[in-house]
């Protein structure tokens, strides 16, 4: 499932690199050359977490960072952490592909039990 999943994110329109890392910060599966580590993306989301704490924000979810490319970060699951980046990404395009994955997901871990 985790293989559907990653192929469907790597299909994204402008989704040049993709990530799947576990609750531990261990990477799953993930397209080459990034332009980060995977340390480095854990520690850019704990650090976003840690502001959000400090902000009372509530539980983060997801993190968009823009620049010279676009890269999202999603807490897609509670085991399960979806990076995206690109520079042609789409916001729009990459938010609804991820919540109709999502859907799609639940529904299937749903079965499994």
């Amino acid at each position: 499932m985790l293989d559907r999943l990653f192929s469907q994110l790597c299909e994204l329109k402008g989704a040049t690199h993709v990530r799947l890392m576990d609750q531990f910060g261990s990477v799953v599966q993930s397209t080459s050359k990034w332009p980060e580590s995977a340390t480095e993306q854990r520690h850019t989301w704990a650090d976003c977490c840690s502001i959000a704490e400090e902000l009372e924000l509530g539980p983060l979810f997801e993190v968009w960072a823009e620049g010279r490319r676009l890269t999202l970060f999603d807490h897609f699951e509670n085991n399960l952490f979806v990076h995206i980046s690109g520079k042609d990404g789409k916001k729009g395009v990459w938010r609804y592909e991820l919540e109709r994955l999502r859907q799609e997901w639940n529904s299937k871990q749903l079965k499994v039990i």
